[in-house]
C-alpha cells in the first residue's frame, strides 16, 4: 500500500518502526526520511568572556549557556577627569553608559583667552595646556598706534572731528561731526556735535570758484573772493566769505558753497 491509500490521521506512533534508542526522525538535504542519533544534535557553546553584561542564554535541551557581551571601557584623558570638572579646569560634554549600565562622564579641557591691558598681548591657552599669543600693537619705533587703557589698539594722532560741504544758502550738502547754519549774507556758523576739549583745533576752509562773477555781484572786477574763519571756541567757529575786488575795496560779503575739515589731536 502506498502514501496515497493512508488516510490522514491514520498513522500512529506505534505504526513506526524504531530506528533504535536516542534516534530522531529527519529527513535528509535531499529530502528523504531517516533516522539519526540525538547526540549529533546537540550544540556547544563556549563563552570567551567571563565577565559582562548578559544579553542572551543558548539551551541546547540538556543545559544553557549565558551569552555574555564584553563592556566597553573609556578612560579620560590626563587632565579631563571628574575631579578637574569640579576644579573648573574641565568640562563635561557627554555621558557614555556601558553594557551593563556604568556611566562614564566624558570631559573635555576648559580653555581660556586672556588679554594684558599694559601691553596688549593676547594670550591663548589651548586644550593642550599650551599659551599661544598675538600683538595688538606693533612693535616698530615709527608705530603711531599704542595700547589703551582697556589693552586695545589706541591712535592718539591727529583726525577729523567734523568735516562738511554747505551750499551758499547754508544748507549742509554733506556734513559730519556738526551742523551749520547761515547767520547772514556771507557768514555762517559751524557747531559741533560733540564740544571739543580746547580751541585749538585745526580748521582747513575752501570755496567753489564762481567763474570770474560771484554771486550778488555782477561787476566784472569782482572776481578775487576769499574765505576766512572767526569766533573760535570750543562749540564751534564762524565762517566769513567775501570779495574784495583785488584787494583794492572793502570786502563785500557774499553767499557762496564752501567745505570746511576739522582736526583735532
Amino acid at each position: 500500500m502506498n502514501s496515497t491509500k493512508i488516510l490522514d490521521g491514520t498513522i500512529a506512533t506505534a505504526d513506526i518502526a524504531s530506528g533504535g534508542n536516542d534516534q530522531v526522525l529527519t529527513t535528509s538535504a535531499t529530502g528523504t526520511v531517516q533516522w539519526e542519533a540525538k547526540s549529533n544534535l546537540t550544540s556547544t557553546v563556549t563563552q570567551v568572556v567571563t565577565s559582562g553584561n548578559t544579553i542572551a542564554t543558548h539551551n541546547n535541551g540538556t543545559s544553557s549557556v549565558n551569552i555574555i557581551e564584553t563592556n566597553t571601557e573609556v578612560a579620560q584623558a590626563t587632565g579631563n577627569a571628574d575631579a578637574d570638572v569640579t576644579s573648573t579646569d574641565a568640562r563635561t560634554i557627554a555621558t557614555y553608559t556601558s553594557e551593563d549600565g556604568t556611566d562614564t562622564t566624558i570631559n573635555e579641557s576648559v580653555t581660556s583667552l586672556s588679554q594684558n591691558t599694559t601691553t596688549g598681548v593676547i594670550t591663548y591657552n589651548n586644550e593642550a595646556g599650551t599659551n599661544q599669543t598675538a600683538n595688538v600693537v606693533a612693535a616698530e619705533t615709527d608705530n603711531k598706534l599704542t595700547v589703551g587703557a582697556n589693552g586695545g589698539a589706541y591712535f592718539a594722532g591727529p583726525t577729523t572731528v567734523a568735516a562738511g560741504k554747505v551750499s551758499g544758502a547754508g544748507a549742509a550738502l554733506k556734513i559730519y561731526g556738526a551742523t551749520v547754519t547761515r547767520v547772514n549774507e556771507g557768514d555762517y556758523q559751524v557747531t559741533f556735535t560733540t564740544a571739543r576739549a580746547d580751541a585749538n583745533y585745526v580748521i582747513q576752509l575752501s570755496i567753489l570758484d564762481c567763474n570770474g562773477d560771484c554771486p550778488g555781484n555782477t561787476t566784472a572786477n569782482y572776481d578775487d573772493p576769499g574765505i576766512t574763519y572767526y569766533n573760535q571756541t570750543t562749540t564751534g567757529f564762524r565762517v566769513n566769505i567775501g570779495d574784495s575786488d583785488n584787494g583794492t575795496n572793502q570786502k563785500d560779503d557774499i553767499d557762496l558753497e564752501f567745505m570746511f575739515n576739522v582736526i583735532d589731536f
